[in-house]
């Protein structure tokens, strides 16, 4: 084995691979927060950008043989769409059904950019994730703690008449995210942060196309500390029980909480890290 080594770079981030080592399993060796799904390049889930070359390329396909420059994120690409429905979800949250271009379904994440002067560029684009069932129009759902005060305004101000300039990324499978997390017919429950909270009825949609076995949804309280949210707890009980002895699986759609802090709540309920899954 070669005992080279070469600088990789991810969006800042710089680590120390050698050489013959396979991309994407260095960098999450690293603690690299990159997708992946099926590691054979037919999703497209791990594509990275090279800064240097100015293509895409898949992480789990490339070997490391040189130093590299790489971005999680693509250049977007913007197009027009028209607004078609908006409807508020209480005071704190939109959905709202757009027409053109795209092949996304839930669980995919575009980029949506609005006319807004008087703000700064970095503000006028945000990421998001689409709601809606493959082949139907695209839907997303946004967040007003997620947005400038000025862009949630201006969302608030679209009329039927209006557009947004949208990006997706392209070259990739859509639509992959419950399959790519493997939950096929097996007993699972949703977890969300609090601030997520709007999206239950689109997991228990998106869930009762591959399961069965959709066993309810829990939002969290504002704690600071996960083990102190005892209704998450008592939740969890009753879900494993009622999945017999399948093992039960938890999405966790949310940031800021470590999967150790998941496992000092999962551990006396016997359910394993490895039954975890993070959304963001």
């Amino acid at each position: 084995m070669s005992s080279q080594t070469w600088s990789i770079c991810l969006d800042g981030k710089e680590m120390e691979v050698r050489e013959g080592d396979n991309l994407l399993s260095s960098l999450l060796s690293h603690g690299s927060d990159v997708r992946y799904g099926c590691r054979a390049g037919v999703c497209g889930a791990c594509r990275l950008f090279d800064n240097e070359h100015g293509h895409p390329l898949l992480s789990c396909q490339t070997t490391v043989l040189s130093n590299l420059s790489l971005s999680i994120q693509l250049p977007f690409v913007f197009t027009t769409f028209s607004l078609l429905d908006s409807e508020m979800l209480g005071d704190d949250a939109v959905a709202l059904t757009l027409l053109g271009p795209s092949d996304d379904a839930f669980g995919d994440r575009v980029n949506v950019r609005v006319p807004i002067d008087g703000i700064d560029e970095e503000e006028k684009a945000f990421e998001c994730i689409a709601v809606n069932a493959a082949g139907d129009n695209l839907s997303i759902v946004l967040q007003k703690s997620r947005l400038p005060a000025a862009v949630w305004s201006f969302i608030l101000s679209l009329g039927s008449q209006d557009s947004l300039q949208v990006s997706s990324v392209s070259g990739v499978r859509k639509g992959r995210l419950l399959y790519e997390l493997g939950l096929d017919e097996k007993p699972v429950v949703v977890v969300c942060a609090a601030h997520n909270r709007v999206f239950e009825p689109y997991w228990k949609k998106a869930l009762g196309g591959v399961s069965s076995q959709y066993l309810g949804h829990y939002s969290l309280d504002d704690v600071a500390v996960l083990e102190e949210d005892k209704g998450l707890t008592e939740f969890l009980r009753i879900a494993r029980e009622a999945a017999g002895g399948a093992l039960l699986h938890i999405i966790y759609h949310g940031q800021n909480v470590s999967e150790s802090a998941w496992g000092q709540v999962l551990r006396p309920l016997r359910i394993r890290v490895n039954q975890l899954h993070f959304v963001r």
